[in-house]
């Protein structure tokens, strides 16, 4: 710098009212023999010569205490201790001339890191880096500080924290920001800091080695059994502070899909998994007991292929029906419900193979349990209860088996379902019905019959308020409970659920037909249906029979109400009194054959549609009062019967032939072929099979069929529900500590929660993260992920358990620390927060 711009930039400080003083300590001595020549104003100037400090500091307090001063020293500013003019060193002004000593004061870096910063000069030549240097903020200033403040510039990090500068130099450009640490002589200050924080020092460090040192110290902290001696010399000394620092990673969705391909090119290059792997087909061989061995990796979420051996031991499980097998005391179900829950990594990434575990597993085992009853009344009590679950299940299954991308290693496992499904739980519950459901049975029931479903459930309504019938086609009674599960969480829905008897055959021109209002209903031999001597079968011909009873009644389809605006909506139903909706999408895809291995797909859209529909109408028209029901239920087996396993009968005698059922002058009188009559069928017949077979008919699909006698087609749900349009107060569960200590005297410690209440339909479910922070609000622990959404009455029965990992760090006695409970969609949402004292005498590198 010239004479010139130092003499200017001083008269501009000394014009400055509150300078009076400016220290200018010319470390090199490179002005000495020009500092006499500056023409400073009203400014003195004082050489200090390293004798006259007594003598100056007396000149500038006593002698003249009015002049303004530039005090010149041709050499090192001495240290506090040495320099008897350094109280007033810091209420005056220093001055600089070098770069680096500018730029630091300019930033407001104390003056004795300016060796420390002159290490780096490279760094401060270039004006972009300064100023996204000045931009991070740093608060404290010190060597470290100073040191990840310039790393987090040249790996373009904006914030000066080093986990961060190690998240991008593992998932991003990292050879860029190597040359560009090579290039300002911080290299060996990285993986100095990385010794400092994680505990990772080798001969040769590379970020490839840090990555799989971090990832294996992970792994380590989540398995109960010692790590593969190969992988050892891995294992980071700092590895609570490794663990929370993955798990953040891991739970962070901005780094997930790289964190993911990273850790499958670790475990390739590493074979961690299928070192893993051999040593637990060693223990195998020794132990003679699988789930010794699992247990030891089941809490593990590190590597993706460690689900591959779960699903693989579940699997063999299934095929051997070894159904009492368990992990860590858990059955099956709670095993796949464990690693699809959201505290694992690879949750969502196998989602549909532990579905498809969680189910098969389900339904084998209530078939295996499932009892038998005699009495109809029974029967059917046990099938709204229970039974139904195991249809459900199959259908669960099949849904998560269908969407599985490569599902040949589930294609045992399919089999044996679908054997179990079929041949074990079909065959005897169809029968065992079918033996009881005689026409004298039928007659006596109380259970409430489809023919007399407008006069049984509507008739009260008539002329009275709104009504909204959804009659869904083939919305068989385990989908309608589905859909009532939904509508018992919607805060604006009181729902009641009930069943009827449909007619029989339980067919479409017969169930719809029975659901209108009538006096007679007549099937003539060739399943032609009229109501009252009117045909049925169209929407105009409904619509008439419906409003024949009420003017204000109406019949509408499905599509027509869904895609209408609110407009239209209440266009169409404004001053009615009964509407009926006819919704079709089940029915739809399963009686097509190209498209009746759909069926479950359509299942599922049918129970979202209806419950968009509810919601719809609620918030459009008034409509307090809802009546969700079904024609017929419906038969879906996966496989094909053979030829040989198809029902024979007398085609001679048939004046209609359909796979489920006959319908015929004369009563069949052969094995495996029920024949009833029926009021409405003009002393016809209908025969149907025994079992859950089918006729040897030609034409059309055999997966999905309808028409029979078994209780999955029979038993037709009733929904009533009752909506509030004004909407209903409600709240969500919450989560409470019930662990009575309030002191954490270990790094990795366990703590216990109990989710308040139930979940309601005035009481919602929620996720919840809990972590540790110190009083400023420093995190220091990584996030526990609380699910709370169980319905379960039991208090005991909606309790979590859960792991926390604490960095390592100094805790000093006294200091508060807090366990706080966030609403994991929005955490800066405190839910709970408990005080607590954290006593860890010493902490070693490992945590202990």
């Amino acid at each position: 710098m010239d004479l010139q711009n130092i003499q200017d930039q001083l008269n501009t400080e000394f014009a400055k009212s509150e300078t009076r003083i400016i220290f200018w300590f010319d470390d090199k001595g490179e002005y000495e023999d020009e500092v006499s020549e500056l023409q400073l104003g009203d400014a003195k100037l004082h050489i200090l010569d390293g004798t006259n400090w007594l003598y100056s500091k007396y000149l500038l307090n006593e002698e003249d205490k009015e002049s303004k001063y530039l005090v010149y020293a041709a050499f090192a500013k001495p240290s506090d201790a040495e320099n008897p003019l350094a109280d007033m060193y810091y209420y005056s002004t220093p001055y600089y001339t070098d770069r680096v000593s500018q730029m630091s004061q300019e930033i407001g870096i104390d003056n004795r890191f300016k060796e420390h910063l002159s290490q780096y000069g490279n760094f401060w030549k270039n004006k972009h880096r300064i100023e996204k240097f000045k931009e991070l903020g740093i608060d404290h200033y010190n060597a470290q500080t100073i040191d990840i403040g310039l790393i987090s510039v040249l790996t373009d990090v904006k914030t000066p924290n080093f986990e961060e500068v190690v998240k991008q130099m593992m998932f991003g450009d990292n050879e860029k920001y190597c040359k560009a640490l090579d290039d300002n002589g911080l290299t060996d200050k990285f993986w100095e800091l990385c010794e400092k924080f994680f505990g990772y020092k080798a001969e040769k460090p590379n970020i490839d080695d840090l990555s799989a040192c971090m990832i294996l110290t992970y792994a380590s902290s989540t398995l109960k059994a010692t790590v593969p001696e190969a992988m050892r010399t891995y294992i980071l000394k700092k590895r609570n502070d490794v663990v929370v620092f993955i798990r953040n990673i891991m739970d962070n969705v901005n780094y997930q899909d790289a964190y993911d391909k990273l850790v499958e090119r670790i475990d390739k290059s590493l074979r961690f998994v299928t070192r893993v792997q051999d040593g637990l087909k060693k223990d195998v061989e020794k132990k003679k007991d699988s789930s010794l061995q699992l247990s030891d990796i089941f809490a593990c979420d590190a590597f993706a292929r460690l689900d591959d051996i779960i699903i693989d031991w579940a699997l063999a499980q299934l095929n051997d029906e070894i159904l009492d097998a368990q992990i860590d005391g858990l059955n099956l179900a709670q095993v796949a419900d464990q690693r699809m829950s959201k505290a694992y990594h690879y949750s969502e990434r196998n989602k549909n193979e532990y579905t498809t575990i969680k189910y098969a597993y389900l339904m084998m085992k209530s078939v295996s349990l499932m009892e038998f009853s005699s009495d109809i009344k029974t029967l059917v009590t046990n099938y709204q209860q229970e039974s139904y679950l195991i249809d459900s299940y199959y259908r669960w299954f099949y849904y998560a088996y269908d969407q599985i991308e490569d599902n040949s290693k589930f294609s045992d496992v399919r089999q044996r379902v679908e054997n179990i499904y079929a041949n074990t739980y079909l065959q005897k519950i169809t029968p065992k019905w079918n033996e009881n459901f005689t026409n004298e049975a039928m007659n006596v029931t109380d259970m409430p019959k489809q023919e007399d479903f407008y006069e049984h459930y509507l008739r009260g309504y008539d002329g009275k308020q709104r009504v909204i019938v959804i009659i869904s086609d083939a919305f068989r009674y385990e989908c309608a409970k589905e859909l009532f599960g939904r509508l018992e969480l919607d805060e604006k829905c009181t729902p009641k659920m009930e069943c009827m008897l449909s007619c029989l055959p339980s067919v479409t021109s017969v169930g719809m037909a029975s659901l209108l209002p009538h006096k007679e209903m007549q099937v003539d031999g060739n399943l032609n249906v009229t109501v009252d001597g009117r045909a049925c079968v169209s929407m105009e011909q409904r619509d008439k029979i419906l409003k024949s009873y009420n003017e204000n009644n109406v019949a509408l389809s499905f599509d027509e109400v869904a895609n209408a605006n609110q407009a239209r909506i209440r266009e169409l139903v404004q001053g009615k009194n009964i509407v009926y909706i006819y919704h079709n999408q089940v029915d739809a895809r399963g009686d097509k054959p190209a498209s009746e291995n759909e069926v479950f797909n359509a299942c599922e859209e049918a129970i979202e549609e209806i419950h968009k529909l509810v919601k719809k109408l609620t918030g459009y028209v008034s409509a307090p009062k809802f009546f969700i029901t079904a024609d017929h239920g419906f038969l879906y087996k996966r496989d094909r019967l053979q030829e040989f396993d198809k029902v024979t009968y007398p085609k001679d005698k048939c004046l209609y032939t359909n796979k489920r059922f006959l319908i015929t002058e004369d009563a069949v009188n052969v094995q495996g072929i029920m024949a009833r009559t029926m009021p409405y069928l003009n002393k016809f017949y209908v025969d149907t099979p025994v079992g859950a077979d089918i006729f040897k008919v030609a034409g059309g699909g055999q997966n999905y069929v309808h028409g029979g006698s078994s209780l999955q087609e029979m038993i037709v749900p009733v929904i009533e529900l009752t909506t509030n349009t004004r909407g209903v107060a409600y709240d969500y569960v919450d989560v409470v500590l019930t662990s009575v200590t309030r002191k954490v005297t270990n790094l990795i410690t366990y703590f216990d929660f109990i989710q308040t209440e139930k979940v309601t339909d005035t009481m919602k479910a929620r996720s919840i993260v809990a972590y540790f922070t110190t009083e400023d609000g420093e995190k220091i622990s990584f996030d526990v992920l609380m699910i709370a959404n169980s319905r379960e009455d039991a208090p005991e029965k909606r309790t979590f358990h859960e792991k926390f990992t604490l960095k390592s760090r100094e805790y000093k006695y006294g200091d508060k620390y807090y366990l706080v409970l966030a609403d994991a969609n929005d955490e800066k949402n405190i839910l709970q927060q408990y005080e607590f004292m954290i006593d860890i005498a010493f902490v070693d590198d490992f945590g202990f």
